[in-house]
């Protein structure tokens, strides 16, 4: 469950209440409701049809006439009439798919007809054309005909006005073809947020760039960007700037226009921890810098009108944690999606220890147990130091150890929570 702060949050634009020194830390629940609070749904906007599948609906989508609107063939076959079965009537005409007819039916006669195409008056089954036989413009009917046999009538799939998708449902490609069928060309949706990664730092090299000792390539960038296009977000702009105020601030503006900016680094306690002074100058209001947690303590959030800011360690695990259960939860509301869903129970393969007061979140994988759908298995996947991503690279969730509790020993049950993009 999910404990609210004290009071509500300040409405956007307006100034927000000063936070406690720099030393408070607020807890990982507080920081989540903060991100609930902040994170509105995205205006909804109409895109072209082609543009809409995975997003979701912003309106109620209705039949603009009956499907079918007229008696439709089911089959390749001929148009009969009752009367007429165990008969050898005269083939009367043919009418193809798509093609308008006069033809009326009447007894002792049928008419060859092609799939889709419209039944003719008078028209009380189609039989098949495997099961007839032709000879010189007549043909031997069934002994039985099964009256409306392969012919679908009017508005039996879908009636006039039918509401057939509502505001929410995510949009695929049935629900494309649906709508394209109503003559639609575009539709309301909520929009994917647009996103920004700035990563900070001169330590910092790009792929492709040379690399000097003193040097690391850029891994938060790259990640970040993964996880967002997991979650079915457009490529985002990625920007890198070193540890300069002026860099920063240009960053920023370089920015401005997105929906949610994410930085990496900067926003420890560090002489070039710039991030926090920055985002003040920039206009920003910090809603909380700082989490009882671990990795992840300098964690920030902020905003500058509709625009979220997170200020993310420059840890990779930090940084991964800070996406995975704050920006991604942000994310998710914007769309009009639910947060993420809520923890579940495996029991724990080996033991997982941590000595602090803060809450602590150990990468791991979960495995559903052979033969038992809803029991799993948590594989405690932690490496050789809080930066090392390659032990735990194949994690799929987070275990969650709470403050003062020093050891989960193997074979107790714990609470854990998928990254995104991982849940089974």
């Amino acid at each position: 469950m999910i404990r609210m702060p004290a009071g509500p949050l300040p409405a956007q634009g307006q100034p927000s209440p000063r936070l406690p020194s720099s030393r408070y830390m607020i807890s990982p629940e507080e920081a989540l409701s903060y991100v609930l609070q902040s994170a509105q749904p995205l205006d909804a906007r109409a895109v072209p049809l082609d543009d809409a599948c995975g997003l979701r609906l912003a309106e109620e989508v209705r039949a603009d006439r009956p499907y079918p609107a007229f008696p439709r063939a089911m089959m390749d076959g001929f148009a009969v009439r009752m009367a007429d079965a165990g008969k050898t009537v005269k083939i009367a005409g043919e009418i193809a798919a798509g093609q308008p007819s006069d033809l009326e039916l009447t007894d002792g006669h049928a008419i060859s007809i092609m799939t889709g195409a419209v039944c003719p008056p008078g028209a009380e089954a189609v039989v098949q054309k495997e099961h007839v036989r032709c000879d010189s413009g007549q043909v031997r009917l069934p002994d039985r005909l099964a009256l409306g046999s392969h012919i679908a009538p009017v508005g039996s799939e879908c009636r006039p006005a039918a509401l057939v998708l509502q505001p929410g449902d995510t949009i695929g490609p049935l629900a494309i073809a649906a709508m394209a069928s109503f003559g639609m060309e575009s539709v309301l949706v909520r929009p994917r947020p647009s996103l920004a990664i700035i990563t900070t730092g001169a330590e910092l090299v790009g792929a492709g760039q040379p690399l000097q000792p003193h040097q690391i390539r850029n891994s938060n960038g790259p990640m970040l960007a993964a996880m967002a296009r997991e979650m079915g977000l457009d490529r985002p702009l990625a920007v890198h700037v070193v540890d300069r105020l002026d860099a920063i601030m240009a960053a920023f503006q370089q920015v401005s226009e997105r929906d949610v900016v994410l930085l990496t680094g900067g926003v420890s306690a560090g002489d070039y921890d710039l991030v926090p002074e920055a985002l003040n100058q920039s206009g920003a209001e910090t809603l909380f810098h700082k989490v009882r947690q671990k990795p992840g303590k300098p964690l920030l959030l902020a905003r500058r009108g509709r625009q979220l800011i997170f200020g993310l360690p420059g840890n990779p695990l930090a940084c991964h944690l800070g996406f995975s259960r704050y920006v991604a939860t942000a994310l998710r509301i914007m769309q009009g999606l639910e947060p993420s869903p809520g923890p579940l129970e495996g029991r724990l393969t080996g033991p997982v220890s941590y000595r602090g007061n803060r809450t602590y979140f150990g990468l791991a994988r979960a495995d559903r147990v052979q033969g038992l759908s809803s029991v799993w298995h948590v594989v405690p996947l932690s490496g050789v130091s809080s930066a090392d991503i390659f032990t735990p690279c194949m994690a799929n969730c987070y275990v969650e150890v709470p403050p003062g509790v020093t050891e989960i020993p193997a074979g107790e049950l714990v609470r854990f929570t998928w990254i995104p993009g991982s849940g089974d």
